[in-house]
């Protein structure tokens, strides 16, 4: 039976640095058809010339600077799949992280979107990654796009990403999946190395306070005009099981 084609997209400005290692995780993944959709968001280094040298099934798109939900959108605009994945352009997948999501699609067609464990890491390469797995490391349950895989259909009913959040976009799109009831699913295995570097967006801790309350807000004013209740959260919850049992909740 043909298996499904599961597009890939990766925002990126400036990555030259990283997006190589994140293109050859999508690369080497053991499932396929895939399509790697880069989305360059006005970058002025040398991830352009560095994209286009890579061999393999990508497609790649500049777009003046607009933010990481801009880049998204367009993504998500040109992608042909019913499926979808995200990349940043400095972290790294496990080479069955499609393979195992898909899984859970196949023994549960209700799924709409699966959510597997990431773990933080400094060093992204195969000798850190095998003492990661030789240490039998949980990794951790974070509402992450990179360890996601979402049914495209699940953008029709929700909508696509904030482009007036120029951070928090992720939080904002996961408060609207909880908020329409969409299936989520969690698998428990690390599916996404996230590389902790000096250049982290997250840095910034000021704006990323900024853009949460935003998304908090957002997801108020949404819950209060339905009439839902304005008293939960999608944060800081003590394990997975807390966590499965609130998405499974009414």
């Amino acid at each position: 039976m043909n298996k499904p084609l599961i597009s890939v997209i990766i925002p990126v400005f400036n990555g030259e640095r990283f997006i190589a290692e994140a293109i050859q995780s999508v690369l080497n993944q053991n499932y396929e058809p895939l399509e790697i959709i880069v989305i360059d968001d006005g970058s002025t280094d040398g991830t352009a010339d560095l994209v286009k040298s890579i061999e393999g099934n990508i497609r790649y798109f500049y777009k003046q600077n607009g933010g990481t939900a801009a880049a998204r959108n367009m993504g998500l605009s040109l992608a042909k799949s019913g499926q979808i994945a995200f990349i940043d352009d400095d972290d790294v997948w496990v080479d069955n992280k499609l393979s195992l999501q898909m899984e859970q699609f196949n023994q549960f067609p209700e799924t709409e979107v699966v959510i597997g464990f990431l773990l933080p890491v400094r060093t992204v390469n195969q000798a850190s990654i095998d003492a990661v797995q030789e240490t039998n490391n949980k990794g951790a349950l974070v509402l992450s796009l990179g360890s996601i895989l979402v049914k495209k259909s699940v953008f029709d009913k929700i909508g696509v990403f904030d482009e007036e959040l120029t951070l928090s976009e992720d939080t904002d799109w996961f408060f609207r999946v909880r908020e329409a009831d969409i299936k989520v699913r969690i698998n428990k295995e690390i599916v996404q190395f996230y590389r902790l570097h000096d250049k982290n967006i997250t840095h910034d801790k000021s704006q990323v306070m900024l853009f949460l309350l935003k998304a908090f807000k957002k997801s108020l004013d949404r819950r209060r005009k339905a009439g839902l209740n304005t008293g939960s959260s999608l944060l800081d919850f003590k394990n997975v099981d807390e966590i499965m049992e609130y998405w499974a909740s009414k």
